[in-house]
Formats: structure tokens, C-alpha cells, sequence
């Protein structure tokens, strides 16, 4: 009787068990909604086999099992949340012990592309475009600036464009 509530399934050639009734509790996402007539169930071996990050996906099963989502230090950011969108699961549900090491790819992705936007190579922006850019204007206005918001364009931009500064 209790093999009948079991599912094996296969990722990346890792076997995970578990119950059937562990995978309902989150609705709406691939494990929730897996049946045998998948393309992906194999019945001679009788399990699904995904051929997906088998770490990532160790965090995963565990959250069906906890309700909490950790994120996996040794895999970037990205690989990450593409994983957790394959399974359709929201990356916002990180529990918050994880949330700031996990979203610092996030910070560093938003810094990347306002460098992008200051074209260093043609003539230096102003201090006030600088600081729109980087969302301190305000603070630039009032005079109110950090030591970090100063220094924080320098330094993007030296490693961004290394010839930017002597």
C-alpha cells in the first residue's frame, strides 16, 4: 500500500523518494502535476527522470518537504532561479537566512547594466547623471552623499573599464 504513494524520480542520475502527497502541497508546479502518461516517466524503471541540476534540485524536494526554500551556495544566482522556474516555483519564497546571499548576483546584475548605460569611453558623465544612475540623487541634492555612494561609481567603473582612471 505505501509503494503505491511513492514516486521515484531521477535527476541528472541522482534517484530522489518521496511521496506523492509531499509533491501536492505546492500546486500549480511540475511536481505537483505529474502523471505516468509523461513523456519523462519510464515504467520499466517506474520513476520520472528529468534531466535537471541534481543539487538545485535536492533544495527543491526539501522545500516540498518544509515549506522553506534554501538556496544552494555552491551554484550561481542565475543557474538558481532557472532552476527553480523549470520546477515553477517562485525565487521570492527564498527563506531569509539565504535572501542576501542569494540576491547579491541581483545587486551586482543591476550595477552592471547602469554602467552599461554611462558609455565610458565617450566624455565623463556629470556627478548628478552618476547619481540618477545610481538612485542617490537625492542624497547628492541634499548633500548628504556617503563615502559609499562616492566611491562606489569609481570603483564599478575601474574594474568595469580599467583604463578609466590613472
Amino acid at each position: 500500500m505505501d509503494g503505491e504513494n511513492r514516486i521515484i524520480l531521477n535527476v541528472g542520475g541522482i534517484r530522489y523518494e518521496t511521496y506523492k502527497a509531499t509533491l501536492k502541497k505546492i500546486p500549480a508546479t511540475r511536481l505537483s502535476r505529474l502523471t505516468e502518461a509523461l513523456a519523462n516517466y519510464d515504467p520499466v524503471l517506474n520513476e520520472y527522470f528529468f534531466d535537471r541540476h541534481p543539487g538545485v534540485f535536492a533544495q527543491v524536494l526539501n522545500y516540498y518537504r518544509t515549506g522553506k526554500l534554501h538556496y544552494p551556495t555552491d551554484v550561481c544566482g542565475p543557474l538558481f532561479e532557472e532552476e527553480l522556474e523549470f520546477w515553477g516555483l517562485d525565487s521570492n519564497q527564498v527563506e531569509p537566512c539565504c535572501w542576501s546571499t542569494y540576491s547579491v548576483h541581483r545587486d551586482t546584475q543591476s550595477t552592471l547594466a547602469i554602467l552599461d548605460k554611462l558609455e565610458l569611453d565617450d566624455e565623463q558623465p556629470s556627478e548628478e547623471a552618476i547619481a540618477r544612475l545610481f538612485g542617490f540623487e537625492e542624497a547628492l541634492l541634499n548633500g548628504e552623499l556617503t563615502c559609499w555612494q562616492r566611491t562606489k561609481p569609481k570603483i564599478w567603473a575601474l574594474f568595469d573599464e580599467p583604463s578609466s582612471s590613472t
